[in-house]
């Protein structure tokens, strides 16, 4: 095996250097490009190297004045017509662009040969400088690696030939680094410009490419979108099937179009819908598997593209329209489930392409998703009919039902209502008596008759405020509660409150504070039922609070929405309130905690109650047009979170 030489070597090491991706763009293809690029570069090179040589002529023959001045002034004004004559031909494109490569290495070999004859008649190394400005020159000239080669040889060679006439030159060393990097630097230059020239041909073939088949995607998609539109409109599936067929056939153009789907089993492959002028009398009937085409797609869920239908080895017979040819066949896929095979066929020898299947495929998408409908259409139609049987049987149990649920409800309120007005007269007379017992003389004398009478006292007092509770309670839920509206001062109302549990805080040890409340404005409201509302929150807060801790009561006004609104925030340093629970503590006769443990009393720690003072509570704010929240960061019997209830009222109640 023979080794290669030095300048196999360098090229190859070079083209390594400017080597890119071609992405698809062959080399003789860009190597064509290129000398297009440099022919089009060399009437300005031609011109303008024309011209400066009859300016150096000029300069040669009135300035200069150097030895072979004649010689020189000659060649230089024959080098100028030349180049100009060339500049003139290659205007006119009479030189062809396969030659271009030559053609700059002529304006090359006559700028050299220029340089040279100088160098001849004035043999000092200062004439470096132009041979150096040379070599790099011809870096952004050449696009051949070869040529570029041989004139830097030649260059070189003629400067190391010279340097011999001045072998003792003290300044040797500084023209042989200038000769050197105007070397490097012209090959620096040439591989820098010979690799941006190939990347610009190639992104500008790669975007010609990219744009041509841009344009064909997206007729072809237009066409698939246009044919998607009008099939997918369409939910009858006797109807799509022939639809679809039709007008990829007219839209296409297609000899044959045919929809097969499989029968319930797979086992057998039928054309449902056919169209084209390629259409047999008796449609075409297949066997499912991985014999023929159809089949084969079928079974595979994969698109062929056959140039030549006779030639593949899954070909058979009966599955070919008269004088089809080529053929492509897609399968009708929702997911991985296969519904069908939407099967092109021409009468042309390679009528179709592989780059035509994912449009063809995106088209048999629509198909497929076309298909899809029309069966779902079919089966909720289906549904449907039974539906509307069963939901007109559930509908009349559930009218029944809800009759039931509101003779009920009816029932539930009558209830409450008449036993808490006909418990009210018993426990009326139950505490009268009570009360006239603890006003005479013997029972107060008595300290053991005293306890018992004052138990039955309190005991009837509790219990007509239940009875009360449950009479709002029913007013509540029957929309009957009666507002009498008056101007309220809510600072004097909460001081009145907060008083009626004076002696339940000193026993506590809780602390009630009042923030800044003198200037709140009054609100149109039944003071009555207000002082329900701030009651019943207020103690709440108490009998969650741990004994020793602190309820604050707060207020500010809002402007907005006028004519205002009017803010209260109780807030406690109690156990909090799960988040879970935050609605649900406003429902009716709905209790925190184990019932069966809540301690007696209405202030103290977890006391039980009834449930319905804070259903109650919203009722009344909600009847004055207000709203009513709590807020808390949870349940914690340890960190004590506390809560806050916020109880918003309009200054004045809407006009009904």
């Amino acid at each position: 095996m023979t080794k290669p030489t030095f300048a196999q070597l360098l090229r190859r090491r070079f083209n390594n250097l400017v080597r890119l991706d071609q992405l698809g763009v062959p080399d003789e293809t860009i190597k064509q490009a290129l000398r297009k690029t440099e022919m089009d570069g060399l009437p300005f090179i031609y011109g303008s190297f024309g011209i400066m040589f009859w300016v150096y002529a000029a300069i040669q023959q009135y300035l200069l004045h150097e030895i072979g001045q004649a010689t020189m002034v000659a060649v230089a004004v024959g080098s100028g017509a030349f180049l100009l004559i060339g500049f003139f031909m290659l205007l006119r494109g009479v030189v062809a662009s396969k030659y271009a490569e030559r053609v700059t290495a002529v304006v090359a070999t006559v700028i050299l040969f220029t340089v040279l004859l100088r160098f001849f008649f004035n043999p000092n190394l200062n004439q470096s400088g132009n041979l150096a400005l040379f070599m790099f020159g011809i870096g952004v000239m050449f696009t051949s690696l070869h040529w570029y080669i041989f004139m830097q040889a030649v260059a070189l060679a003629a400067w190391v030939y010279i340097f011999g006439f001045h072998p003792e030159d003290s300044e040797w060393l500084y023209f042989a680094v200038m000769i050197f990097v105007a070397t490097f630097t012209g090959l620096v230059a040439y591989g820098v410009r010979l690799h941006a020239l190939r990347q610009a041909e190639i992104f500008r073939f790669v975007e010609q490419r990219q744009r041509k088949e841009l344009v064909e995607r997206t007729m072809q998609q237009q066409t698939s979108y246009a044919v998607g539109q009008r099939i997918t409109s369409i939910l009858e599936l006797d109807n799509l099937l022939t639809q679809i067929a039709t007008l990829i056939s007219q839209q296409y153009d297609a000899y044959y179009v045919g929809v097969f789907l499989p029968n319930k089993t797979r086992l057998a492959i039928t054309a449902v819908a056919e169209a084209g002028s390629g259409v047999p009398q008796n449609g075409l009937q297949l066997r499912a598997g991985l014999k023929g085409l159809v089949g084969w797609v079928l079974a595979n869920g994969r698109p062929l593209c056959i140039d030549d239908i006779t030639r593949d080895f899954r070909y058979e017979a009966d599955e070919k329209a008269p004088n089809a040819q080529s053929e492509i066949l897609l399968p009708l896929k929702m997911a991985e489930k296969v519904l069908g095979v939407l099967d092109l066929q021409s009468d042309k020898l390679g009528g179709f392409t592989t780059s035509e299947i994912p449009n063809f495929q995106l088209l048999a998408d629509q198909v497929a998703i076309a298909l899809e409908n029309a069966q779902l259409y079919a089966e909720i139609k289906q549904f449907n009919q039974q539906l509307e049987q069963k939901v007109a049987e559930r509908t009349q149990a559930l009218q029944e039902a809800y009759g039931r649920l509101e003779r009920l409800d009816k029932t539930k309120t009558d209830f409450i209502t008449i036993a808490s007005h006909e418990m009210r007269t018993p426990l009326t007379i139950v505490n009268f008596n009570a009360q006239m017992l603890l006003d005479d003389d013997e029972i107060l004398a008595n300290s053991y008759h005293k306890k018992w009478v004052e138990g039955i006292n309190r005991g009837a007092l509790r219990m007509e405020e239940v009875v009360q509770s449950m009479l709002d309670v029913a007013k509540i839920d029957s929309s009957s509660l009666e507002l009498y509206l008056a101007p309220v001062d809510l600072p004097f109302l909460l001081k009145q409150v907060g008083n009626r549990f004076k002696e339940a805080l000193a026993q506590r040890n809780i602390t009630l504070q009042r923030g800044e409340l003198a200037n709140l404005p009054e609100v149109e409201a039944d003071v009555e039922a207000l002082q329900k509302v701030f009651y019943q929150i207020l103690m709440n807060a108490i009998k969650y609070t741990p004994d020793g801790g602190t309820v604050q009561l707060d207020g500010r006004f809002h402007p907005q929405p006028e004519p205002g609104e009017v803010e209260i925030i109780i807030s406690d340093s109690g156990i909090g309130i799960a988040l879970e629970i935050q609605e649900l503590i406003f429902e009716k006769f709905y209790q925190t905690g184990e019932v069966m443990l809540h301690s007696s009393g209405k202030t103290s720690f977890k006391g039980g109650g009834a449930g319905l003072g804070l259903a109650i509570a919203r009722g009344i704010v909600e009847a004055h047009n207000g709203r009513i929240w709590a807020e808390s960061e949870g349940h914690d019997e340890d960190l004590l979170p506390g809560s806050q209830f916020h109880i918003v009222l309009p200054v004045k109640q809407p006009q009904e």
